[in-house]
């Protein structure tokens, strides 16, 4: 590859960009993580290069990105997008990483049932990932069983499950695993008994979940100054997180025809949970759309509708970018953030609100959009108030008790 090629950068990364939907990449790759690299890369060979990408301005550019803290996720991203550029100088314009070899599952007397095993969990909808990581637990276990003398399922007892969670560093991801596992070898009748009972629990300390106050929330829009394009995009996203209590992935991936304006409703596929979802575009959000999309939406042919102000061109607006963008204006509002500065907590404080308005937890669970009522429960902290009406009366102790207890000091 010649360093001396160079082409317009704008024109170059577009064109990637487009045989990556060619290639049959996801929107959400291409608008939300390639896409804001390119425009970032655009501005930086404006200043420096003139506007032209070669390689040695994708080099410099990793240079000059590498001096910030990222995380391993990130700065794999960005090389493998400059990389694909420079393979385009060349006319490579269908370049793929190379995929990391796969670590082979620890080998044992059962790799036919972990093979059968394998296939049982894929067919069940789990994905790749997850299921590559709950068979090298399960093969791990039966390598230490076979070490041990115990060369069929019949043979493991309590105590043999009971000496490797002992060991195990995950004992949460042990539990889940070879309680799965133990399940499905009783259904299928690898072994009589379902062994999944002798494997001990995990105590789970679940965190009461941050929220802001209604004062707290009005503070926070009233701190967003809505005569700029900037400002009417940001006040529309948060009020939208506020008042629907909507993840900040779904945000993100709202696009225009999720926004039924003759129906009043905005409806949306979560991604976290791939359940369809209704909301009510109630007044303040209409309003607030209405001056977000008319005035100050940058033009673009992007289906997304919250987007980054054009750079040279607009992009999607990220997951990281809306967690700025709160986080920005909780501060502005001179509200304490120390351990509430996600968008995550503008979802808590409307559960918590909605529990103090009288809802209940299926009325609460239907707004959050979860599957099961329980879910709900992880983000709803009760307000002190409430927890007083449940008190119980301190008994009175009889003089005798209180005697006995002194003598015993």
């Amino acid at each position: 590859m010649l360093k001396e090629k160079a082409k317009p950068c704008t024109g170059l990364s577009e064109k990637v960009l487009n045989e990556m939907y060619s290639d049959g990449y996801s929107p959400k790759s291409v608008d939300h993580h390639v896409r804001p690299i390119y425009n970032r890369l655009a501005r930086y060979c404006e200043e420096h290069f003139e506007g032209m990408y070669s390689v040695d301005a994708g080099e410099a550019f990793i240079r000059m990105i590498q001096r910030k803290n990222q995380s391993k996720e990130q700065t794999d991203l960005n090389r493998n997008s400059i990389e694909r550029l420079n393979h385009a100088l060349d006319g490579d314009f269908h370049w793929r990483p190379a995929k990391s070899k796969l670590k082979p599952y620890a080998a044992s007397c059962y790799d036919a049932v972990v093979t059968r095993y394998e296939a049982y969990l894929i067919q069940t909808g789990k994905t790749i990932t997850n299921t590559r990581r709950h068979i090298h637990l399960i093969a791990d276990f039966l390598s230490h069983m076979e070490s041990a003398g115990i060369t069929s399922l019949p043979m493991v007892k309590a105590e043999h499950i009971h000496e490797r969670f002992a060991a195990a560093n995950d004992k949460a991801g042990f539990r889940k695993a070879v309680k799965m596992f133990f399940r499905y070898a009783c259904k299928y009748g690898l072994v009589k008994n379902d062994n999944s009972r002798w494997i001990p629990t995990v105590p789970r300390h679940r965190p009461i979940p941050s929220v802001y106050t209604k004062d707290e929330i009005e503070r926070i829009l009233d701190s967003i100054d809505r005569t700029t394009s900037l400002g009417k995009r940001n006040y529309c996203m948060i009020l939208i997180a506020a008042r629907l209590g909507i993840r900040s992935c779904d945000i993100a991936g709202l696009k225009l025809e999720d926004i039924r304006h003759r129906e009043g409703l905005i409806r949306i596929m979560q991604q976290k949970t791939d359940i369809s979802v209704e909301y009510p575009i109630l007044d303040e959000i209409a309003e607030a759309l209405k001056d977000y999309l008319d005035n100050a939406m940058p033009d673009s042919d992007l289906p997304y509708v919250f987007l980054v102000q054009p750079r040279p061109a607009a992009s999607a607006l990220s997951t990281q970018g809306i967690y700025a963008v709160v986080s920005g204006a909780i501060a502005r509002a001179g509200i304490d953030m120390s351990s509430r500065r996600h968008i995550y907590a503008l979802r808590s404080s409307l559960a918590s609100h909605l529990l103090a308005d009288g809802k209940t937890y299926p009325e609460i669970q239907q707004v959050l959009g979860h599957a099961s009522p329980d879910a709900a429960r992880h983000y709803i902290r009760v307000e002190a108030e409430r927890l007083r009406e449940c008190a119980i009366e301190v008994p009175v102790f009889p003089n005798e008790l209180i005697a006995y207890f002194q003598e015993r000091r």
